[in-house]
């Protein structure tokens, strides 16, 4: 299945979990006004998660309230079943898919290597206004380089994070989630000092990232940690596990809702740019 472009014409939206599925439902509204349409049709992909028919109906309802009408579901135990006819008819009519929360692994291990990826993929760089949505679980695994475990508290001692590979849906981005409520910070220093190419992503609950074009923009009602160690200046003793992580040079950016940074450029934009 051959993809046409190497920049995605499509919309990523990353959310950190926790999104208000009551009230106001920012970060839903967000993701449904980015298709285009005012009421599109959506695909739930409930693979990450131990209690699929629960999830269903909480997203069902929050859709229901927002006046969307048209919501399948895709969930299946074993890969065998993930390129059914079904599921690549639903892939292929949606015009926004969210990924659920549960365990990042389990999602990949479900998902990666299958034709339905590839269609996703593939719409995704090659449909504009196409939308792919994860949250928590389903954001983590969004990247080339996905966070499976790790302590928040041993997080600055090498070894600690353990790491592979997520959907390869954005390069050179690891995605952390639950991050500001969780205290994750030193999970993502340890990761960008180890692999200083990987731009470290952290999001707060309810909270997220609209990514198009290599533009990111904050979403939601909670902060975004971005954190930068391409600058790096000092990473001595790095291949001993059990010791503190060494580095210097490691740049930070809390961002609140509305504020926009360049991937690519590794750069901050002002306000109103």
């Amino acid at each position: 299945m051959q993809i046409k472009n190497t920049i995605p014409k499509g919309t990523l939206l990353p959310i950190g979990g926790g999104e208000d599925r009551l009230e106001s439902k920012d970060v839903l509204c967000r993701m449904i006004a980015e298709t285009g349409k005012t009421n599109p049709t959506i695909c739930l992909i409930t693979l990450a998660t131990s209690v699929p028919e629960r999830m269903a109906e909480v997203y069902h309802q929050a859709f229901r309230d927002l006046n969307i009408t048209r919501v399948s579901v895709i969930h299946y135990g074993n890969r065998c079943d993930a390129d059914s006819a079904e599921n690549l008819k639903k892939a292929e009519d949606c015009d926004l898919v969210l990924f659920g929360g549960g365990k990042q692994l389990q999602l990949s291990t479900l998902l990666a290597g299958t034709t339905l990826l590839e269609v996703l993929r593939r719409r995704y760089y090659d449909e504009a206004q196409f939308v792919i949505a994860g949250t928590s679980a389903g954001a983590a695994a969004m990247s080339n380089t996905m966070i499976i475990a790790g302590s928040s508290i041993e997080a600055l001692i090498k070894g600690s994070l353990k790491f592979t590979d997520g959907l390869n849906l954005i390069h050179n981005v690891s995605i952390d989630t639950h991050f500001t409520q969780r205290g994750r910070i030193g999970r993502l220093i340890e990761l960008v000092t180890c692999n200083p190419g990987v731009l470290g992503l952290g999001l707060g609950e309810d909270t997220g990232v609209v990514i198009s074009q290599g533009l990111m923009e904050v979403c939601g009602s909670g902060e975004a940690t971005v954190v930068d160690g391409s600058g790096i200046l000092c990473t001595d003793d790095i291949e001993t596990d059990d010791l503190p992580i060494p580095g210097e040079g490691i740049k930070v950016h809390i961002l609140k809702p509305g504020k926009k940074y360049i991937i690519a450029e590794r750069k901050l934009l002002g306000d109103g740019e």
